[in-house]
């Protein structure tokens, strides 16, 4: 049976169909992810994540090229949107640090230590203009550290919608606070 086949029984809900497209691609997945990512956990959840959005989204799914084409694509648009969302939280973590090692008193540096606190206002800020969901999964993402399956299952919605707020936010974030990321690339 070709996979067309299988994922046509799939659309129909299909627990055999769904078990095994599981069977024959988890381990491919597993490979591309980890050659990608080192920790094997975030793989396997990358790839759980992956084959739910499947199973909850089926008859939504439109292939247009081969299943796994469909499936390797959405796990690297995964691991993508796992590098941006770290970036973004490696710097807030240096600009957290830096803010409390100005705290302590261990810099005096006058002008760095505005211009983060200025970073910082405009973080909050660039945050509150979010739609409130957005804000809201974004607060749940960065603040809580709760993963996507979490925010889905704590606010009701599905896995992808928890992604498209997040990416929307991050982008959102990255285009109000470029000139704040230069900053930091110059100061570091």
């Amino acid at each position: 049976m070709s996979d067309i086949d299988i994922f046509q029984k799939l659309k129909s809900g299909d627990i055999k169909a769904f078990e095994q497209i599981y069977d024959k691609y988890w381990s491919k997945l597993f490979d591309q992810a980890h050659r990608r990512l080192a920790d094997e956990e975030i793989v396997k959840e990358f790839i759980q994540d992956l084959f739910t959005e499947l199973w909850l989204n089926k008859g939504k799914i439109e292939i247009h090229t081969s299943l796994s084409s469909y499936l390797q694509q959405s796990l690297k648009f995964k691991i993508f949107n796992h590098y941006k969302s770290q970036q973004v939280q490696e710097r807030y973590k240096e600009f957290v640090n830096i803010q409390a090692s100005l705290r302590s008193g261990n810099s005096n540096q006058t002008e760095e230590h505005l211009n983060y606190t200025d970073l910082h206002q405009a973080l909050k800020k660039c945050i509150e203009k979010l739609p409130k969901q957005a804000q809201r999964v974004y607060k749940l993402k960065q603040e809580d550290g709760l993963t996507y399956p979490e925010i889905a299952a704590l606010l009701q919605i599905s896995i992808s919608t928890v992604e498209k707020h997040i990416i929307r936010a991050l982008k959102t974030i990255r285009e109000e606070l470029k000139y704040f990321f230069l900053l930091l690339f110059f100061i570091f």
